[in-house]
Protein backbone atom coordinates (compact mmCIF):
# COMPACT_ATOMS: atom_id res chain seq x y z
CA UNK A 1 0.00 0.00 0.00
CA UNK A 2 1.68 3.42 -0.71
CA UNK A 3 2.64 5.82 2.08
CA UNK A 4 2.62 9.55 1.93
CA UNK A 5 4.96 11.15 4.47
CA UNK A 6 3.38 13.79 6.54
CA UNK A 7 5.59 16.62 8.22
CA UNK A 8 4.08 17.29 11.02
CA UNK A 9 4.67 19.92 14.49
CA UNK A 10 7.94 19.15 15.78
CA UNK A 11 9.24 16.73 12.96
CA UNK A 12 7.49 14.07 14.05
CA UNK A 13 6.16 12.25 10.80
CA UNK A 14 3.04 10.49 10.22
CA UNK A 15 1.64 8.70 7.49
CA UNK A 16 -1.54 8.50 5.57
CA UNK A 17 -2.81 5.50 3.10
CA UNK A 18 -4.65 5.76 -0.39
CA UNK A 19 -7.91 4.57 0.04
CA UNK A 20 -7.62 0.89 -1.04
CA UNK A 21 -10.85 -1.58 -0.73
CA UNK A 22 -10.07 -5.42 0.68
CA UNK A 23 -10.07 -6.89 -2.94
CA UNK A 24 -6.61 -3.92 -3.80
CA UNK A 25 -8.84 -1.89 -5.74
CA UNK A 26 -8.43 1.75 -5.53
CA UNK A 27 -11.25 3.90 -4.22
CA UNK A 28 -11.54 7.26 -5.36
CA UNK A 29 -14.33 9.60 -4.41
CA UNK A 30 -17.26 9.86 -7.40
CA UNK A 31 -18.73 13.31 -7.53
CA UNK A 32 -21.22 14.45 -9.83
CA UNK A 33 -21.21 17.99 -12.43
CA UNK A 34 -24.01 19.00 -14.25
CA UNK A 35 -25.99 15.84 -13.74
CA UNK A 36 -22.96 13.34 -15.34
CA UNK A 37 -21.58 11.29 -12.61
CA UNK A 38 -17.76 11.29 -12.66
CA UNK A 39 -15.60 8.55 -11.29
CA UNK A 40 -12.99 10.50 -9.31
CA UNK A 41 -12.82 14.74 -7.75
CA UNK A 42 -9.64 14.99 -10.59
CA UNK A 43 -12.61 14.28 -13.23
CA UNK A 44 -15.31 16.41 -12.02
CA UNK A 45 -12.13 19.49 -12.01
CA UNK A 46 -10.79 18.54 -15.62
CA UNK A 47 -14.69 18.63 -16.92
CA UNK A 48 -15.18 22.18 -15.12
CA UNK A 49 -11.97 23.73 -15.95
CA UNK A 50 -12.58 22.40 -19.87
CA UNK A 51 -15.48 24.05 -19.51
CA UNK A 52 -14.84 27.10 -17.95
CA UNK A 53 -11.52 27.33 -21.23
CA UNK A 54 -14.90 26.84 -23.57
CA UNK A 55 -12.97 23.82 -25.36
CA UNK A 56 -15.36 21.79 -27.28
CA UNK A 57 -15.11 18.02 -25.98
CA UNK A 58 -17.34 15.02 -24.74
CA UNK A 59 -16.60 12.52 -21.28
CA UNK A 60 -16.41 9.33 -22.40
CA UNK A 61 -17.89 9.25 -25.30
CA UNK A 62 -16.91 5.76 -26.59
CA UNK A 63 -14.87 3.20 -26.21
CA UNK A 64 -11.98 2.00 -28.86
CA UNK A 65 -10.91 -1.79 -29.59
CA UNK A 66 -7.07 -1.55 -29.09
CA UNK A 67 -7.20 -5.46 -29.10
CA UNK A 68 -9.33 -7.51 -31.07
CA UNK A 69 -11.15 -10.46 -30.20
CA UNK A 70 -10.58 -13.85 -31.13
CA UNK A 71 -10.96 -17.83 -31.27
CA UNK A 72 -8.14 -19.95 -29.80
CA UNK A 73 -8.48 -22.96 -31.74
CA UNK A 74 -7.06 -25.13 -29.06
CA UNK A 75 -7.63 -26.19 -25.32
CA UNK A 76 -6.67 -24.18 -22.64
CA UNK A 77 -6.60 -25.24 -19.06
CA UNK A 78 -7.29 -22.30 -16.28
CA UNK A 79 -8.50 -21.59 -13.04
CA UNK A 80 -11.42 -19.91 -13.00
CA UNK A 81 -12.97 -17.78 -10.35
CA UNK A 82 -11.93 -19.38 -7.16
CA UNK A 83 -12.48 -22.98 -7.75
CA UNK A 84 -8.67 -24.47 -7.14
CA UNK A 85 -9.14 -26.87 -10.47
CA UNK A 86 -8.76 -26.22 -13.76
CA UNK A 87 -11.20 -25.60 -16.70
CA UNK A 88 -10.72 -26.31 -20.51
CA UNK A 89 -11.33 -23.08 -21.30
CA UNK A 90 -10.51 -23.93 -25.43
CA UNK A 91 -13.08 -23.15 -28.51
CA UNK A 92 -14.17 -19.71 -26.99
CA UNK A 93 -14.34 -16.34 -27.90
CA UNK A 94 -11.90 -14.41 -26.41
CA UNK A 95 -13.83 -10.56 -26.13
CA UNK A 96 -11.26 -7.79 -27.27
CA UNK A 97 -9.30 -5.31 -25.52
CA UNK A 98 -11.09 -2.21 -25.03
CA UNK A 99 -10.38 1.55 -23.77
CA UNK A 100 -12.48 4.78 -23.02
CA UNK A 101 -10.92 8.00 -22.51
CA UNK A 102 -12.28 10.51 -20.45
CA UNK A 103 -12.23 13.19 -21.88
CA UNK A 104 -12.10 13.71 -26.08
CA UNK A 105 -11.98 16.86 -28.02
CA UNK A 106 -14.66 16.69 -30.70
CA UNK A 107 -12.63 16.55 -33.50
CA UNK A 108 -10.13 14.05 -31.69
CA UNK A 109 -7.40 16.19 -32.07
CA UNK A 110 -6.74 15.44 -28.23
CA UNK A 111 -7.25 12.99 -25.85
CA UNK A 112 -6.91 13.85 -22.36
CA UNK A 113 -7.11 11.19 -19.10
CA UNK A 114 -7.09 11.77 -15.51
CA UNK A 115 -4.96 9.36 -13.48
CA UNK A 116 -4.45 10.02 -9.84
CA UNK A 117 -3.15 5.97 -9.51
CA UNK A 118 -3.02 4.07 -11.84
CA UNK A 119 -4.06 0.55 -11.80
CA UNK A 120 -1.94 -2.31 -13.29
CA UNK A 121 -3.82 -2.36 -16.22
CA UNK A 122 -3.58 0.90 -17.40
CA UNK A 123 -0.07 1.00 -18.66
CA UNK A 124 -0.63 -1.47 -21.05
CA UNK A 125 -3.83 -0.01 -22.07
CA UNK A 126 -2.34 2.99 -22.53
CA UNK A 127 0.18 1.83 -24.47
CA UNK A 128 -2.00 -0.10 -26.47
CA UNK A 129 -4.32 3.11 -27.09
CA UNK A 130 -1.21 5.36 -28.27
CA UNK A 131 -0.48 2.43 -30.97
CA UNK A 132 -3.75 2.69 -32.30
CA UNK A 133 -3.73 6.27 -32.30
CA UNK A 134 -0.11 6.51 -34.02
CA UNK A 135 -1.73 4.98 -37.13
CA UNK A 136 -3.83 8.21 -37.48
CA UNK A 137 -2.87 10.63 -40.32
CA UNK A 138 -2.03 13.84 -37.76
CA UNK A 139 -1.57 11.85 -34.38
CA UNK A 140 -3.63 13.71 -31.95
CA UNK A 141 -2.19 15.22 -28.45
CA UNK A 142 -2.16 12.53 -25.72
CA UNK A 143 -2.32 13.61 -21.63
CA UNK A 144 -2.30 11.85 -18.22
CA UNK A 145 -2.34 14.23 -15.65
CA UNK A 146 -2.43 13.15 -12.12
CA UNK A 147 -3.14 16.34 -10.28
CA UNK A 148 -4.93 19.33 -10.79
CA UNK A 149 -1.98 21.38 -11.56
CA UNK A 150 -1.13 19.17 -14.34
CA UNK A 151 -4.85 19.11 -15.42
CA UNK A 152 -4.01 23.36 -16.04
CA UNK A 153 -0.80 22.18 -17.62
CA UNK A 154 -2.89 20.40 -20.01
CA UNK A 155 -5.86 22.67 -21.13
CA UNK A 156 -2.78 25.76 -21.93
CA UNK A 157 -1.34 23.32 -24.38
CA UNK A 158 -4.69 22.30 -25.74
CA UNK A 159 -5.47 25.96 -25.91
CA UNK A 160 -2.21 26.62 -28.33
CA UNK A 161 -3.48 24.08 -30.29
CA UNK A 162 -6.67 25.73 -30.93
CA UNK A 163 -4.86 29.32 -31.73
Amino acid sequence: MPRKAKATYKGVVKRSFTKRSTSGKIKSTKQSVDGIKFASQLEAFTYKKLKEAGLDFDYEPRSYEIFPGFTYPGDTWEQVGKKPDLENKGMKKVLPITYTPDFVAKDESWFLECKGFANERFPYVWKMFKKRMSGKKDAPLLFVPKNQKQVQFCIEEILKLSC
